[in-house]
């Protein structure tokens, strides 16, 4: 049965089209030159201009066009159960965001703990800081973009160090969120929260510091560890009861992130020890970063279908196992072997493009390629 050795969990990167797409509203000016022009915004009037578009037409996209018309939204499983509502624009709203979110990486200095959607960093460089170390704690903020409401964006930009008029702040607000929060799908969001989370960044980092320990954040994913004989009970401590040790978080570290508006995810937190398996962002860190090694499997099955059964069939039971998990339809739907090529990429990415089985990997895959096509 071809279900045998297929596994339905896949990685999907974004198609071509869609990142030629953005290069077509690129905005002119260098990074210096657009935090510049954005930290000068003093009317609505000049964000649309910065924005490359007449006010009235903004307005319209982001006051007039109905919340259905302006968004599709669907579901996707958690790993862990239960499911994620995805809201992504469509349209010119769309293209706005995306012009804005230029100007937002413009603006953010990003923290050297931030790793999520920060250009040149990934789960990798986020995981290779904690590898080796004899304790691993991971802890999740809960609800990340849904806990981010217009109030909260509107405020970014009205503080410091942005402080832009009140009149400014709710017209970016307007084109970033969705339902009164932040819409996970659309281009601005993870750049907010990292601006939303630079306090926090820097607060935790600074109490890393104090207990000998390193910190790193990956969107809603924090992690700290430490070469110590001894866990920082200022970071987290284990009491005795009925059922067990429990593992308790530390006041200061509960209190930081309480003040910056976000919750813990208390079912995720986890502290991991030296000789048993430790975990960050999804990659091992006992030693390096590594994929697990169903990971590698996963990669092997798709191939052996694809080898033994053909690309057809194997494409066939790709889409009934996925679309069946998934729940929701994408416009293009992303092909069995450009979900294949993407895990072997991200294989490569993890273990070094010289790395014997991404290689080997690689291989196969170009094989059948330039078999498919004679």
């Amino acid at each position: 049965m071809l279900s045998s050795v297929i596994e339905n969990k896949v990685i999907v990167h974004p198609l071509d089209r869609q990142a030629q797409a953005k290069e077509r509203f690129v905005l002119p000016g260098s990074q210096t030159e657009l935090r510049q022009k954005f930290l000068k915004l003093q009317t609505p009037d000049d964000v649309a201009r910065l924005l490359n578009l007449d006010y009235r037409r903004l307005a319209h996209h982001i006051y007039h066009v109905p919340t259905e018309q302006k968004y599709k939204t669907f579901t996707l499983p958690k790993k862990t159960g239960g499911e994620r509502t995805i809201s992504t624009p469509v349209s010119a709203l769309k293209i706005i965001q995306w012009k804005l979110n230029q100007l937002l990486t413009a603006v953010y200095e990003v923290k050297p703990s931030a790793h999520g959607f920060v250009q040149g960093k990934n789960i990798v460089t986020n995981a290779k800081v904690h590898a080796g170390k004899r304790f691993v704690l991971n802890l999740d903020l809960a609800d990340f973009f849904g806990s981010v409401n217009f109030g909260r964006v509107r405020g970014l930009f009205m503080a410091t160090p942005y402080n832009l008029p009140a009149k400014v702040a709710t017209v970016l607000a307007q084109i970033c969120c969705h339902e009164d929060k932040l819409p996970q799908g659309a281009p601005t969001s993870p750049i907010i929260t990292n601006m939303l989370c630079a306090k926090m960044d820097s607060q935790l980092q600074r109490l890393a510091k104090e207990c000998r320990a390193t910190y790193t954040r990956y969107a809603d994913d924090i992690t700290f560890s430490t070469t110590l004989k001894e866990f920082p009970e200022a970071l987290a401590y284990a009491v005795e009861t009925e059922d067990g040790d429990k593992l308790l978080l530390g006041d200061r570290l509960l209190n930081i992130i309480a003040d910056n508006g976000f919750n813990i995810n208390e079912k995720k937190v986890r502290l991991q020890v030296r000789g048993n398996h430790q975990e960050v962002t999804g990659l091992t860190t006992n030693e390096f970063p590594n994929v697990k090694r169903t990971y590698v499997r996963q990669i092997r099955a798709m191939l052996h279908a694809w080898a033994k059964f053909g690309l057809e069939a194997a494409e066939k039971e790709y889409h009934e196992r996925y679309n069946f998990k998934a729940r929701f339809a994408l416009k293009e739907e992303a092909s069995f072997k450009q979900v294949l090529k993407g895990k072997i990429e991200f294989l490569g990415m993890v273990k070094g493009k010289k790395n014997l089985a991404y290689n080997k990997f690689l291989k196969s895959y170009y094989n059948l390629t330039n078999f498919g096509k004679k």
